[in-house]
């Protein structure tokens, strides 16, 4: 039986204008209301969640959300922190380095969530709307080796990031977690960081087997928590990577795509 539902935003839960469906919000609630955990994971610091999840009325103690793609997972009505990681400063320098070898933007989220960019650039725009924050200019180069990050980012467009993948220094994917949240952003976080290990930490917390969770998304970054739960459900207009090592494929965000899923495996409608 299915006692967590873990839910991606963008492409997934939303549809091409960042709306929920009826017909989504409908299946989160009979699930809700039947005591599955409806869990929202998302890139998205809290901040950038928060109106998603008083819009859906997961903000109590019994609720909990996965944010900046697993580096935290919180109960939304305690504030408690269920599981966080970080990187240092001196990788975000290094990555800063990285970038400008590169040819590609960059920012940063300190461990208080404050959004740091090297210039103000159309990319960290879309991050500060989406997110409801605003960016700062920071000068990387005083950053002390032992600052808290909670992750770095090579941002620009679809085209520099697809190649950026190519020709970034392999010893940053390989020591640390490289996940690509869209196609402008491409994200570094602890190697211990992803939206799986998330999943994980927040089934081992409520003693709730992984055979008993089910994981939908349609990006990269969703990969490891499909590939983590025990029902893991691509969007139809998911990356066909995800498409391909998903257990179900549903119908695209603009079809309500999460009420499908949820209605076929979950509440056993036809």
């Amino acid at each position: 039986m299915i006692k967590i539902i873990t839910i991606d935003l963008d492409g997934t839960l939303f549809d091409a204008k960042k709306n929920i469906s009826k017909e989504n919000k409908e299946a989160l609630k009979i699930c809700h209301d039947m005591g599955i955990k409806i869990v929202i994971s998302t890139g998205r610091p809290l901040s950038g969640v928060m109106p998603t999840l008083k819009e859906l009325g997961l903000t109590t103690k019994d609720d909990y959300v996965i944010i900046y793609n697993g580096a935290k997972v919180f109960n939304v009505g305690t504030g408690e922190t269920i599981f966080s990681s970080s990187i240092d400063g001196k990788v975000v320098k290094e990555l800063y380095y990285e970038s400008k070898r590169l040819g590609v933007h960059y920012h940063a989220f300190r461990i208080n969530e404050e959004l740091i960019t090297v210039d103000h650039n159309p990319y960290t725009d879309v991050e500060a709307t989406i997110n409801h924050t605003i960016d700062h200019i920071c000068d990387f180069e005083t950053i002390k080796d032992d600052d808290l990050f909670i992750k770095a980012m090579l941002v620009d467009n679809e085209e520099n990031v697809t190649r950026v993948m190519k020709e970034v220094n392999p010893k940053y994917y390989q020591e640390y977690s490289m996940l690509r949240s869209s196609t402008i952003f491409l994200e570094f976080l602890n190697k211990n960081t992803d939206k799986g290990k998330a999943l994980v930490a927040l089934a081992n917390h409520l003693i709730i087997p992984l055979k008993d969770t089910m994981a939908i998304g349609d990006a990269g970054n969703d990969l490891p928590m499909i590939l983590a739960s025990g029902i893991g459900v691509a969007m139809e207009n998911a990356y066909p990577e995800v498409k391909e090592k998903a257990d179900f494929i549903t119908l695209d965000n603009e079809h309500s795509g999460v009420a499908y899923a949820i209605n076929k495996l979950v509440l056993k409608k036809d």
